[in-house]
């Protein structure tokens, strides 16, 4: 770990934990204070941001849909002196509600961002495939939606409810289906609305979009190493 730029002693760690139960539920913005406050009770020296309104360094730099289950979910925490990866887990473990349970952490350089470029979903949709087109398989669907080069989906915009027509066909990198699951990954660009989600994939093969997130569980997600490299992951 020698070599890492110290800042004055400020340590930056990724990490990783996963979410189920009904802690998923909880909005992200509960999400970050409850880390901070379980921060607190681990009595981790966090850092502090300057000026007249101090924040701890803490974040969750690819926030999860509310309601949605993840086993790769990462929290950025910033800390005044080194600490061994293991013995943080294990502080933070004994500090979590049910349903999460932090399983690795890493040290980095406190200026290194945290950024996806891809993210791998799993999908139950059991019971939903017999709402969609009763003339072709799940399976045909698929074929059909990653052989068109344009797959358009309506997106409504909530405040006034205009409609935009986005095709979400570039960030579907893999997708497939064993049984009742769907398995896709998606590309994360930097670019505003570089995005599609997994419930405008199953909108696309015909299924209700509505429904779908809490069926959703986040398998792997892959993080730019370096955001100065095209393709570099972590």
């Amino acid at each position: 770990m020698e070599g890492l730029n110290q800042d004055a002693g400020r340590v930056r760690y990724f990490i990783d934990f996963s979410i189920d139960g009904d802690i998923r539920y909880l909005a992200h913005n509960d999400l970050v204070r409850m880390f901070g406050k379980a921060c607190a009770r681990a009595e981790l020296p966090v850092s502090f941001s300057e000026g007249f309104n101090p924040r701890a360094r803490l974040t969750l730099p690819f926030p999860r849909p509310v309601g949605q289950r993840s086993d790769a979910e990462r929290l950025q925490l910033d800390l005044k002196r080194r600490f061994e990866t293991g013995d943080l887990v294990d502080r933070l473990n004994k500090q979590m509600p049910e349903g999460i349970q932090a399983f690795a952490a890493v040290a980095s350089d406190p200026y290194q961002p945290c950024r996806p470029c891809s993210v791998t979903y799993e999908i139950d949709v059991t019971g939903l495939d017999a709402e969609s087109s009763n003339d072709t398989t799940l399976q045909e669907r698929i074929e059909s939606f990653l052989s068109s080069p344009v797959v358009e989906v309506s997106r409504i915009r909530h405040r006034d409810g205009r409609v935009k027509v986005m095709d979400i066909r570039p960030f579907v990198d893999e997708l497939s289906a064993t049984g009742n699951r769907i398995c896709t990954s998606i590309l994360v660009t930097q670019s505003d609305g570089g995005l599609t989600t997994p419930a405008e994939v199953c909108k696309a093969l015909g299924m209700d979009a509505d429904v779908i997130n809490h069926r959703v569980r986040r398998v792997k997600i892959q993080w730019l190493k370096n955001p100065k490299t095209k393709n570099a992951k972590a």
